[in-house]
């Protein structure tokens, strides 16, 4: 906990969980923006992009579960009772302050995190032809040419609907700071939000060298699996 100036900052996200994040969202965005290039070389840039979701995927599961405290799926996964009471709470244009994520914020990360894993494990198996050559992906040898093809359109879709969510939750972002004066964007990037308005809550910083041990452990699952599935 810091005291800057008047105010009392509250470290909420870990390190880890902020440098998922940002390269959560530099990796999608490559993806997006090379996914639809014919060039050979653009292709692989996708690819690549694809791969460093899929261990960013895998950390944030394990993260999820031995993260620090606002980190944990336990901690922002929500029972339906509180998501619709919060949902009333906001309708009126009056949400409560939020320490880690709000009720509905904890849901649509379970959601985005969910299409993203469908997304990347439909391209993994996906095959494409580009200027008269097929490229595909790492698994995509194990199944038939044809239904590679289809995964293909499925891979589309889903990062179609990713991105109808990617947009809805930047929406719910920008509403939130406009309700809560909450500045949510530069939380994710400092680890610290103010406390004002939250005198009972507790901050969440690492509980000594266990989460950085998990953290190391974490991204080095994640970077394995990819190598793994990348050589079979």
């Amino acid at each position: 906990m810091n005291r800057i100036g008047d105010d009392i900052k509250l470290q909420v996200w870990d390190l880890p969980t902020r440098i998922f994040h940002w390269c959560l969202v530099l990796a999608v965005g490559t993806g997006w923006a090379t996914g639809g290039d014919d060039s050979q070389l653009w292709f692989a840039v996708h690819r690549a992009a694809g791969y460093t979701v899929l261990a960013l995927l895998i950390f944030r599961l394990i993260w999820g579960i031995a993260g620090t405290r606002h980190a944990r799926f336990s901690e922002f996964v929500r029972p339906w009772s509180v998501v619709r009471h919060y949902t009333k709470q906001l309708m009126t244009l009056r949400p409560p302050h939020s320490v880690g994520h709000n009720p509905l914020g904890g849901w649509m990360i379970v959601l985005l995190l969910v299409i993203l894993v469908a997304t990347d494990t439909a391209g993994l198996f996906t095959a494409v032809t580009r200027n008269g050559i097929e490229t595909a992906g790492p698994l995509a040898h194990y199944i038939s040419p044809e239904l590679a093809r289809a995964l293909r359109q499925l891979h589309e879709t889903f990062f179609n609907i990713l991105l109808v969510l990617v947009c809805i939750h930047v929406a719910g972002v920008v509403t939130d700071i406009l309700l809560t004066r909450d500045n949510l964007i530069a939380a994710m990037i400092t680890g610290y939000k103010s406390a004002r308005g939250r005198a009972n809550a507790e901050p969440a910083g690492p509980a000594g060298p266990v989460p950085v041990i998990a953290a190391i452990l974490a991204i080095a699952v994640g970077v394995a699996a990819v190598v793994i599935i990348t050589s079979l």
